[in-house]
């Protein structure tokens, strides 16, 4: 994971999803299949250094990763243990920062790749990868929210990781690959950010290129006015311009009316610059794209809370403890604070 903590950027959504599933709700063969399919990334540079991410096999002789992990480089190897694959190309789509690695055969698992279409709001999630760059790691967490993005979606999680987990796979409880781990919130606030497995077979249409060094910027790091809503609008929210991230978001439901991340966003950030009536409009918008959205019910509920709407907000927690104890309890601490803090 290079140059990745200075472009990290925050998103408002993230309080409420910080749990997800007991690691112990599942047994040690997930945790192999999910491990078989995961491998550490090597990269050395023409200045003779060395950096490291993870990587993906998505097939027998292609490993995904991150190009912001790759770009550097002037040799590529993969490693899973003992076992050291030379990397002979790859395939680059730098903006949507995903590189396919072509490599010696590999005897190791190939994970079967999710539509982001399919992908839920508040279903499970699993990291693997290398975080810390020595030992594979694995963190459960949730879906917190899906960005649609070019036809596809960033797939927003609470499965963290840090560096060296770039180009990592996360996982659904089937282990089928939702997406490659790519970018996380600024100052560690709990959101992690997954670019789409889908966009795995747009990569493979590409012309390979030999092992060099590669031009461009990935979506995430671009200028401000360059970078889709949700990050523009995410960046604002990280700097606590809450009512600028309102306003930013609101321009962006009339730009994009039948979008429920721009009227989610738009809520949230309404809730917390103290404009509780608006933002409950805004997150009734967006439920009614996006029924039973795990964060747009715990924001509206809050909403509600603030604005006399408290038995509908005990209505809304109820519905959420029956799907995730830990997101309604956060939700009634929350509500508290606002009556309290």
């Amino acid at each position: 994971m290079i140059r990745l903590i200075a472009c990290c950027i925050s998103l408002l959504a993230l309080p409420a999803f910080a749990g997800g599933g007991s690691a112990s709700e599942f047994g040690a063969a997930f945790y192999t299949q999910l491990s078989i399919s995961v491998v550490q990334v090597r990269v050395g540079s023409a200045a003779g250094k060395g950096y490291f991410g993870s990587g993906v096999v998505v097939a027998e002789n292609e490993v995904i990763t991150n190009c912001h992990v790759t770009r550097q480089a002037v040799r590529i190897e993969v490693a899973k243990g003992a076992l050291v694959f030379p990397v002979f190309g790859q395939k680059a789509d730098m903006g949507n920062d995903l590189c396919l690695l072509r490599t010696a055969a590999m005897p190791l698992r190939v994970a079967p790749l999710r539509d982001a279409a399919s992908v839920q709001a508040g279903e499970q999630s699993f990291f693997y990868g290398y975080s810390g760059g020595v030992e594979a790691f694995f963190a459960p967490g949730r879906v917190a929210t899906i960005h649609p993005l070019d036809g596809s979606a960033v797939i927003e999680t609470s499965s963290g990781f840090a560096l060296g987990g770039s180009g990592g796979g996360l996982f659904d409880t089937e282990g089928r690959l939702l997406g490659v781990t790519t970018f996380l919130a600024a100052g560690h606030a709990g959101g992690y950010f997954a670019m789409p497995a889908e966009l795995i077979r747009r990569v493979r249409t590409l012309p390979e290129q030999e092992i060099a060094p590669i031009d461009g910027l990935a979506l995430w790091e671009r200028p401000d006015a360059a970078q889709p809503w949700f990050l523009r609008v995410a960046r604002l929210g990280a700097q606590s311009r809450w009512q600028a991230a309102a306003d930013l978001a609101m321009a962006w439901t009339r730009a994009e009316p039948d979008n429920a991340d721009a009227w989610h966003q738009a809520g949230v950030a309404l809730t917390r610059s103290d404009h509780d009536r608006a933002a409950v409009d805004a997150l009734q918008h967006a439920l009614a794209l996006s029924p039973g959205h795990p964060d747009m019910l715990f924001h509206i509920a809050l909403a509600l809370s603030r604005t006399g709407g408290r038995e509908e907000a005990e209505r809304i927690r109820l519905q959420l403890a029956q799907t995730d104890a830990d997101l309604a309890l956060r939700l009634d601490q929350a509500i508290s604070c606002s009556a309290s803090c």
